[in-house]
């Protein structure tokens, strides 16, 4: 759902392996983003597919162009444990800010805290991680 600058999505997955024993493993997740800067996502009717993001004002600092920004938030499950495979369950919840300065070039910024538990070999019942994750990418 686009409703202006507020975008919303989700998916959930299953999978079943048949095999001796039937595995089922699934998982899902939540995205939400709000364009600061009042951009918003276009969908392509013909191809089915978000257009790229392009700023009302591309960066160029002296002439009062700071490009797009986006806050984004995410929640994801994955439960792998089915049968006699025990992969584990595992939980993020990632906060990301993404700067568009123009359409064909942004920084992303991710803040991730994982939970992972119930996972056999390596054997984790409880671990929890905290990830900053930065990335820099360029269209060509």
């Amino acid at each position: 759902m686009v409703r202006g600058p507020l975008s919303l999505q989700g998916e959930y997955h299953h999978v079943i392996v048949y095999e001796s024993d039937d595995l089922n493993f699934w998982g899902y997740y939540l995205y939400g983003s709000y364009f600061l800067t009042g951009e918003n996502r276009r969908y392509n009717k013909s191809n089915g597919t978000f257009t790229r993001i392009e700023p009302k004002h591309n960066f160029r600092p002296f002439k009062g162009g700071w490009g797009a920004w986006e806050l984004g938030l995410r929640y994801s499950y994955l439960d792998l444990n089915s049968g006699g495979i025990k992969g584990g369950k595992e939980t993020n919840f990632t906060v990301g800010l993404n700067w568009y300065l123009h359409p064909k070039m942004r920084f992303m910024f991710n803040y991730i805290r994982a939970n992972v538990e119930d996972r056999d070999d390596p054997s984790i019942n409880d671990g929890t991680a905290d990830i900053f994750a930065s990335r820099f990418q360029v269209v060509f």
